[in-house]
């Protein structure tokens, strides 16, 4: 016995040591399928084909996005003019020397640049003196162009976001007494980040093949390298910098996976000692969203709200009275868990059928669960039964009854009285 004991002792000391590591290893998955903590102040990333949010990070907050503001400037620059155009300096222009291509070589007012060198220097070097050239190519003049950005954010649904001028400089060298910045929030920058992703011509400047390329002013090519440190990594297949004092080290991200497209981004990161933070950042959250997976929002069977309902108590006749109703979903609801989709996400019977008799008996509606940019049709009940109807105009229907009860009684004793007094005049005529 005592033989057989030690060895079942030995047996369990040794299936929990090949076990251990095992253990070990399912709870590293499970860290490492939790949301990445970030330096950056807000972030975001969005599954570009569906608009879901997959990560979030105080999303809604209003910051400014430094040159990341230059994706509305090349959106609309390419919505209205060819590679092949070719613009002209002005003194206006050149009055912009904060990272600009007239630091690099001398530029005079009257030199020419393709458009397709323009776009270049904007999206890759970030060059501020040709997003003003842009500007003024574009609109007019570069308050015209303002305007039109504004215009562009209203029509993308960017309701959180406002534009001062077409770089993301903090203080306009055109207007240094206006105090106001571009302002975004991380969502709404996803946003316009897609629309001008989904442009060809903004698309292929960003892309991993124009890591290193020139642009030429006056027949003299100028080297200009792209600020993406993550250019052409782990998926990244273009990206936005952008650095400033109230906006930080901020980036825009495209990435490609497996046939899946993700934009990131990420405001007020701090630069740091190498200016790598917010790339790590990105990446950080970038690898999450290719892993995450949806958690349960909602279940069958919960209540996901109420519907006011109207009828009128004889279905056809008689005054429109309204019920509230409870709405309770058939099938589970599956989202992405974050800030972002647990302050914004509904379910709503979005169905114009209001009519409680026509709903009555519990029967299957399609309701639509949303977030901001992102929908999709999910089957529940509203929980309204004839008998519900019945009695809560039971009182009416009784006193009806009494009424056509007495109606009846009434009718037929006038209609005996009528007879009685037939009876009696004939008599008296015979």
């Amino acid at each position: 016995m005592k033989v057989k004991k030690l060895l079942k002792t030995l047996a369990l000391a040794l299936s929990v040591s090949l076990l251990a590591p095992l253990a070990n290893n399912v709870s590293a998955i499970e860290n490492n399928s939790s949301a990445p903590e970030i330096i950056g102040e807000s972030a975001i990333t969005m599954d570009v084909e569906t608009g879901e949010i997959i990560y979030s990070k105080n999303a809604d907050v209003k910051l400014s996005p430094a040159s990341t503001t230059k994706l509305m400037t090349a959106l609309l620059f390419a919505e209205n003019k060819s590679k092949a155009d070719i613009l002209t300096f002005s003194e206006n222009v050149l009055k912009v020397t904060e990272t600009s291509l007239n630091n690099y070589t001398s530029i005079k007012p009257g030199d020419k640049i393709s458009a397709e060198d323009t776009m270049k220097a904007v999206l890759i070097f970030s060059a501020n003196d040709t997003a003003y050239l842009m500007a003024e190519s574009v609109g007019g003049t570069v308050d015209n162009f303002v305007q039109m950005m504004n215009d562009k954010a209203k029509e993308l649904g960017l309701t959180d976001t406002v534009f001062q001028n077409p770089s993301g400089l903090e203080i306009d060298p055109l207007n240094p007494s206006n105090t106001e910045v571009n302002k975004t929030t991380a969502y709404d920058l996803a946003k316009m980040a897609v629309a001008a992703f989904q442009n060809e011509w903004v698309r292929e400047i960003i892309s991993p093949s124009n890591a290193n390329t020139s642009v030429t002013i006056n027949g003299a090519p100028i080297i200009i390298e792209s600020r993406n440190k993550n250019l052409g990594k782990n998926g990244n297949i273009g990206g936005k910098t952008g650095t400033e004092e109230l906006a930080g080290h901020c980036f825009v991200g495209f990435y490609e996976r497996d046939g899946r497209d993700v934009v990131t981004v990420v405001l007020k990161s701090e630069y740091g000692a190498t200016g790598l933070n917010v790339f790590e950042d990105t990446e950080k959250i970038a690898n999450y969203s290719y892993s995450a997976e949806k958690e349960t929002f909602k279940k069958a069977g919960d209540e996901v709200g109420s519907v006011n309902l109207t009828y009128k108590a004889f279905k056809f006749f008689g005054t429109e009275k309204e019920i509230t109703a409870p709405i309770t979903l058939n099938e589970d609801v599956q989202y992405y868990k974050n800030d972002f989709n647990d302050a914004k996400a509904s379910i709503t019977y979005a169905n114009n059928n209001k009519d409680a008799w026509s709903l009555s008996g519990n029967k299957e509606v399609m309701l639509t669960y949303s977030t901001p940019g992102y929908s999709m049709d999910v089957k529940g009940t509203i929980n309204l039964s004839k008998m519900d109807l019945i009695k809560t105009n039971l009182s009416l229907y009784i006193l009806s009854i009494v009424i056509i009860v007495i109606i009846v009684v009434l009718l037929v004793l006038i209609i005996r009285l009528i007879n009685t007094n037939k009876r009696r005049r004939r008599r008296r005529y015979y």
